[in-house]
């Protein structure tokens, strides 16, 4: 029997691969946790206006991003990218560090997955099971998901993005149309006045680390529909969608609370900031409804970072930097089975070494791998602003240099504070001033050193798979 490589072609339509990128961004979780530590410890009432700002650097992002997506070919998307633009040393050490930060950020999701599925199964069932339980009932689904291919997938996660941004549009609404809360409605948390305030650069750090995912639709290349214009259109109403539900839904909160009394009450009883009003404005009904759903947008984003890793493992198998059988498909469902197998086993022995230690799941696994995954994937999106200007440098291609200078080159500068504040603030990030989590920075820089210095390994003893790194439609 013929061993395929190739993934599904002409499979996904814009949507679905919004699909994919919103449920990896979770809004539920990201408003429920994300907003509600900002609103808590950051900016407070002006939290939604550093929404927007961090929507619009992340927009930025997107205008080179998509640009170059034309002009590239494989799922590779970061490290194809950054080869393409910094050279193949580069290339490979990003595509070592993507391989940890997804590793990471889906780790922290199934810890958080399991404290928030203990606390429901036993508030309304009354089953009392230990956290890692639940963790590995949904890294069995999430498997058997994932293999059977990326139509299927999106279509599972668009019902689940549908029903949470859903949940959040109706408690939205109810805020509005009954006129907020104490002080009334207002645009106060959009003003210049509350959202430049103490605190500003740690609200943005919440707000860009809720929006880690939104980058993989280039991940989906290969098989979307007419790719070049499909990946930029889905990137951008990615961007959109999320930015508008993100600033909207921490606004209603924030006015159903009161504007003066919306950080206190955060910082007072964050696990039920948004329960409590929802409760008030909807009813007990949804919040039973919006608890269960939190359980459900964890397992949906756990899901979409899953095929996202999958992809880059079976690119690196298919470009020959790991195991070449990682890029062999399903003979039915043209999924990179192989590539989910490893990325399964891969998250179960990191599960299994938190459950050995007796880590807390909300403390440490989710807080700590969370904070790693962050710093990772935000150096990767610096490199990647890097290496479009200096693509379009060389040759401009005929494109704007609006979309390959300017808009890149902001992006970077945006992201390079934004990687600074993550950095100078990762004690609050993470949860803890442990001197491990301190050395995340440094951690990370050393996977991409080694992966620069395997590069060189590599143009030595197997200089063809060297030369066939990262070159899609253009000699680095």
């Amino acid at each position: 029997m013929t061993t395929s490589t190739s993934l599904k072609h002409n499979t996904l339509g814009p949507w679905q691969i919004v699909f994919f990128v919103i449920a990896a961004a979770a809004p539920l979780t990201a408003m429920l946790g994300g907003a509600t530590g900002a609103i808590a410890i950051g900016n407070g009432a002006g939290t939604p206006g550093a929404y927007l700002i961090a929507g619009l650097i992340l927009l930025l992002f997107s205008f080179g991003y998509s640009t170059m997506s034309k002009y590239m070919t494989s799922s590779g998307a970061f490290y194809s990218y950054i080869a393409h633009g910094l050279g193949r040393p580069l290339g490979v050490g990003s595509a070592l560090l993507a391989v940890v930060s997804y590793t990471a950020i889906q780790l922290a999701l199934y810890g958080l997955l399991g404290f928030f599925a203990t606390d429901l199964f036993k508030a309304h069932l009354g089953i009392t099971l230990p956290w890692f339980v639940y963790a590995l009932v949904a890294a069995a689904l999430v498997q058997v998901l994932g293999m059977r291919g990326a139509e299927l997938n999106g279509r599972f996660l668009g019902f689940f993005m549908v029903a949470e941004l859903l949940i959040l549009l109706i408690f939205d609404l109810a805020v509005m149309l009954r006129g907020g809360g104490p002080q009334g409605l207002s645009l106060q948390p959009f003003m210049p006045g509350l959202v430049v305030s103490k605190g500003l650069g740690v609200s943005v750090m919440f707000a860009l680390a809720s929006y880690v995912g939104f980058e993989a639709t280039a991940l989906y290349r290969e098989e979307a529909r007419d790719p070049e214009r499909t990946i930029p259109t889905a990137t951008y109403l990615a961007v959109g969608v999320i930015t508008v539900f993100y600033a909207l839904s921490s606004w209603a909160v924030v006015v159903a609370h009161g504007i003066n009394a919306a950080a206190g009450a955060a910082a007072k009883d964050s696990a039920n900031f948004w329960f409590t009003v929802n409760t008030q404005f909807v009813g007990a009904l949804s919040t039973d409804v919006m608890s269960l759903l939190l359980v459900t947008s964890i397992f949906a984003s756990i899901l979409a970072f899953h095929n996202a890793l999958t992809r880059y493992l079976y690119s690196l198998g298919r470009e020959g930097l790991l195991w070449e059988a990682l890029s062999h498909t399903h003979p039915i469902y043209a999924s990179p089975y192989k590539a989910g197998w490893l990325q399964t086993v891969m998250a179960l022995a990191g599960l299994l070494l938190f459950i050995v230690l007796r880590a807390d799941p909300f403390l440490v696994v989710f807080n700590w791998m969370s904070a790693l995954a962050t710093i990772g994937i935000v150096g990767l999106q610096l490199l990647v602003c890097a290496a479009i200007i200096r693509f379009f440098r060389r040759q401009s291609r005929g494109e704007n240099i609006l979309m390959t200078l300017v808009s890149p080159a902001l992006a970077f500068v945006g992201l390079l504070y934004a990687l600074y504040l993550v950095i100078s603030n990762l004690p609050i990030l993470s949860g803890t001033d442990s001197l491990l989590v301190r050395s995340f920075p440094v951690l990370l820089l050393l996977v991409l050193l080694i992966g620069v210095g395997g590069s060189a390994w590599l143009r030595a003893s197997r200089p063809e798979l060297y030369q066939r790194f990262g070159t899609l439609l253009d000699e680095v």
